[in-house]
């Protein structure tokens, strides 16, 4: 048996089945954990959070071995690549390059990745790669292992979904959107022609399953329209496939499409993994963490470079073996040379001494130490500059407020909201701002426009207020720079 645990936010999701290429489900769990516990994917109150593990295991008595996390963190990268046949060390040097302008010196990461199939024009395979730190990675094993739950393996959680999209939906449809309202976040899934050209999540500030909820699953998919075009996409959209949308519920859904201007065929998702008519909407309506019961092959798992490293360094390399064959060889020669050296040496005793006597000598001992002292001195001076340029990569890698970050914000609220800049937190990257219009539809406008610049890390606002004398919608939004955000590149 084994269980497939969905993190990003509060609600924790847990599927419980046979895990392979075909997958069963038994059980399907959620529950929320403590408030802020878990933000993003990141565990923030560890304490809390493992206490929380502890008593959901036991109340619904979950297995507490063969433990796949499927994990959605804004810390994990990922990419669309084209591999070429290569080993499995060389495939991984190659993934880990296309990754090098994202990774930093002082972080260890490791990748995963699941595979899409062939592409016949260039002979190579298309992937689904992800990077993540081993720091992160390690934290999650050793909080749920402080809980008394053996991890065996974490997944990306994009990856998970794009992967079971890949291998259900994209077998019956070549074109079309995998769309999941997973609570506060409503997520995307393109497939065009059969091949996976975009995923996307945006957060919903509306209650599941409201009309306004809704509109907010119709206008995600309006991006991604605007998406298509912005690539000259000509494919048509054969299927909208939903998850997380219950049948009393759907025909209002279909409605808000048909309000957004989006005429293309939708259906509700039917994971095939159980015939119990119970399970069927559990299972759609936590569909990241069924995902995790199909197999997509030991590199989806992070925890497969992780550990195939750790063995790496303790196993010998065959290159290795032959230098100790070689070692071993010169070493027999030389213990025959000793022999003669040590021979020669009683024979040439005098001269050796004479030249102990020398190295002796006041004047070379003095001149040695002045040496020493000459290359003391350099390390010292090199530490110091190492620190000092360490300082200014550090500060250069904080985010700032500049002009091109100020017109960024101004450009996209134009023909839609007023704005005004609150405050900055440089050590957070936050920007905070005022968004005024006199229609509050606008302000959701500007703030889907924001969602789309890559110069911000993320995009949360409150509920809008209405000034009544000047009939002005008014919300507050807080921005998070993308690291060295606003900084010209050198």
């Amino acid at each position: 048996m084994s269980v497939s645990v969905y993190l990003s936010n509060q609600m924790v999701q847990v599927a419980v089945g046979t895990r392979g290429k075909k997958p069963s489900l038994t059980n399907v769990y959620t529950a929320n954990a403590p408030d802020g516990s878990i933000i993003n994917g990141i565990i923030m109150d560890q304490e809390s959070f493992i206490s929380f593990l502890k008593q959901f295991w036991a109340e619904k008595k979950i297995p507490q071995k063969d433990i796949y996390l499927i994990v959605n963190s804004s810390k994990i990268a990922d990419k669309n690549l084209n591999l070429p046949k290569l080993s499995e060390k060389k495939a991984a040097e190659f993934i880990m390059r296309e990754f090098a302008e994202m990774q930093r010196e002082e972080e260890e990461n490791t990748l995963a990745y699941i595979t899409l199939g062939k592409d016949p024009a260039t002979k190579t395979t298309r992937i689904y790669a992800n990077m993540a730190t081993k720091d992160q990675l390690k934290e999650y094993k050793d909080i749920f292992e402080a809980a008394g739950i053996s991890v065996r393996g974490i997944i990306s959680g994009e990856g998970s979904i794009i992967g079971y999209a890949f291998m259900t939906i994209a077998q019956k449809y070549k074109t079309f959107v995998l769309q999941i309202a997973n609570g506060n976040l409503v997520s995307n899934v393109l497939f065009v022609d059969g091949v996976h050209k975009y995923f996307n999540s945006i957060r919903s500030f509306n209650i599941a399953g409201t009309n306004d909820y809704f509109d907010d699953c119709a206008r995600s998919l309006n991006n991604l329209e605007q998406f298509m075009r912005s690539e000259k996409i000509e494919s048509a959209i054969e299927q909208i496939v939903v998850a997380g949308v219950d049948d009393n519920s759907f025909t209002r859904y279909q409605q808000s499409l048909a309000d957004h201007g989006i005429d293309v065929p939708s259906s509700i998702s039917k994971p095939m993994v159980t015939n119990d008519a119970r399970l069927q909407y559990e299972a759609q309506a936590a569909l990241f963490a069924v995902s995790g019961l199909y197999d997509m092959g030991k590199e989806s798992n992070f925890l497969t470079h992780f550990d195939a490293k750790e063995k790496k360094d303790s196993t010998m390399d065959p290159d290795i073996k032959r230098r100790v064959v070689i070692i071993g060889t010169t070493l027999a020669v030389m213990l025959v040379l000793f022999a003669i050296s040590l021979a020669m040496r009683l024979v040439r005793q005098g001269v050796y001494k004479d030249a102990y006597d020398y190295n002796k000598k006041p004047a070379i001992v003095l001149q040695v130490n002045s040496y020493d002292d000459a290359v003391e001195k350099r390390d010292a001076l090199l530490a110091k500059y190492k620190s000092i340029n360490y300082v200014s990569e550090s500060i250069d890698s904080y985010p700032v407020p500049s002009e091109a970050v100020l017109n960024v914000i101004e450009e996209t609220a134009r023909g839609y909201a007023d704005i005004e800049i609150l405050s900055f937190d440089a050590e957070a990257g936050l920007i905070t701002f005022s968004a005024k219009a006199d229609n509050v539809n606008d302000i959701y406008k500007y703030i889907d426009k924001l969602l789309a610049e890559d110069i911000f890390m993320s995009v949360e606002h409150t509920g809008y207020t209405l000034d009544e004398r000047e009939v002005i919608y008014d919300i507050h939004v807080t921005c998070t720079l993308a690291e060295a955000a606003g900084r010209e590149e050198k």
